[in-house]
Formats: C-alpha cells, sequence, structure tokens
C-alpha cells in the first residue's frame, strides 16, 4: 500500500491489514483468473525474467506468483505498511533468498532513487493499490514505472477502477458484498449479509479510493510511451491492464 494525504495512518494499522488480508482480498471475484491472465501476459514476452518488482506489494501474492513462474528470477517487494510487508515476508518464506522486502511510500517522487539499483526490472506488477493515488500522481507514477523497465519489460497492474455511472457501481457493489458474504460463510462466520453490506459501505480504508476509468489509465500508458497497453480482463471496477516498453 502507498501514502497519500488521507490514508497513510489508515494502512499503517496492523488490524485494517488483517481486516484486508483475511475479509477482503480473499474474497475477490476471479482472483484467479486475474493471476492466470497476468502470468500469460508476461509468458508472452517470450523472454527471461531476471529481476521483477511487485509494487504496493500488499502480502506479496502477485509477486510470489511470478516467482512461481520464474525460479531463477528475483522480486523486489515494496509497501508503505510495515504490517502488510510482513504478511509478505509470511508469504515469501519459500523463495529465501530471492527476495528483498523494502518499506517506502511510492506517493513521493523520491522513491525512485530508492529503486533504481535494484533495477531495470523485466516484469513490474502492482495490485490493488495505485488507486490510492490522486489521478495526476498515477500517471506520473506510471512513467516513473517505464524508466524503471527493461527493454521489453511489462508493467501489470491488476487494479479496482472506476465505474461509467453511479447505477454501474450498484452493480459492482452487489457483486462484492455477495462475494464478501460467501467468503464469510465459507470461513465459518455467521454475519448476515446485512451487516457484511453495513461493513462494505462503512470500511475505514473506503476514503483512500480514488478511482480512474481504466480505459483513461490505458490513455495514459499509450501517452507515457508504453507498447501494446490494453485492458486484458475486466470484471465491472476490477481490471488487469498494462503494457511493454519497447
Amino acid at each position: 500500500m502507498p501514502s497519500t494525504d488521507h490514508d497513510a495512518r489508515v494502512w499503517q494499522s496492523s488490524e485494517l491489514a488483517a481486516a484486508y488480508l483475511d475479509g477482503i482480498r480473499g474474497a475477490i471475484p476471479l482472483a484467479a483468473e486475474q493471476i492466470d491472465i497476468m502470468l500469460r501476459v508476461i509468458a508472452a514476452r517470450d523472454a527471461s525474467v531476471h529481476a521483477i518488482m511487485d509494487l504496493g506489494c500488499g502480502d506479496g501474492l502477485l509477486g510470489a506468483a511470478v516467482l512461481d513462474a520464474y525460479p531463477s528470477a528475483t522480486g523486489l517487494f515494496v509497501d508503505f505498511s510495515q504490517p502488510m510487508l510482513d504478511a509478505a515476508a509470511e508469504r515469501l518464506r519459500d523463495h529465501a533468498g530471492r527476495t528483498q522486502l523494502l518499506q517506502l511510500d511510492y506517493g513521493r517522487h523520491d522513491w525512485v532513487s530508492r529503486i533504481a539499483a535494484y533495477g531495470p526490472f523485466g516484469v513490474v506488477v502492482s495490485g490493488y493499490s495505485i488507486h490510492h493515488q490522486t489521478d495526476s500522481r498515477k500517471r506520473e507514477l506510471y512513467g516513473e514505472i517505464l524508466d524503471l523497465l527493461a527493454p521489453g519489460g511489462v508493467f501489470l497492474n491488476v487494479e479496482h477502477v472506476a465505474s461509467a455511472t453511479p447505477w454501474v457501481t450498484g452493480i459492482f457493489d452487489d457483486l462484492f458484498i455477495d462475494a464478501l458474504h460467501a467468503h464469510h460463510r465459507n470461513s465459518g462466520g455467521e454475519k448476515t449479509r446485512s451487516k457484511v453490506a453495513e461493513e462494505y459501505y462503512f470500511r475505514p480504508d473506503k476514503v483512500s479510493n480514488i478511482l480512474a476509468p481504466v480505459d483513461e489509465q490505458c490513455r495514459w500508458l499509450r501517452e507515457l510511451g508504453y507498447a501494446d497497453v490494453d485492458c486484458h480482463l475486466r470484471l465491472l471496477e476490477l481490471a488487469v491492464f498494462g503494457g511493454r516498453k519497447p
């Protein structure tokens, strides 16, 4: 997770980090399909993967999937939240010696100076993190990521994006509440759907979401110089998109 003016303290909370990882991340619809398409796009590079970065890594789920697919690669896992990095360290135990965890705030423009020595990267992935930044910062960040990629390197963002209208947002909210309720019940919980919905609408991290349309974000990538930009998978407000460095 990154910080912004209004969410820095929120994501430093170990309670919120645990609630997100246990109660939300596991409920995301098409989560397995998102990872599958991410790996397929990376494989289409038809080139060796030596160094990868998981930016705003949370518990390291995406980066770990890339390391599983490329046993000779090393991974840099970056997050602002120490509780998230602690969760990533736990997940990455089987990749000891191949990973580096770094606590920093990529919302700050000086973050690149601390990253550059680890690159260039053949792959940069990010999951449900960059949407906490303002739109202007998102666009700047995409340019900074492009500079950190090796030629032919791939950037893929598994992200929460904006719906076209409030009516479509309502459809997404219903879908996600159903998914959260099913995940809760499958985990042995007894909350009603109404209770799950109440917690969803009034969750403490909601204020930190700054959603942007995926089409607009893909346009930014093209303008910055990324090649083969596309949205590879989308389900309402959940999207996998990105591009390659020429």
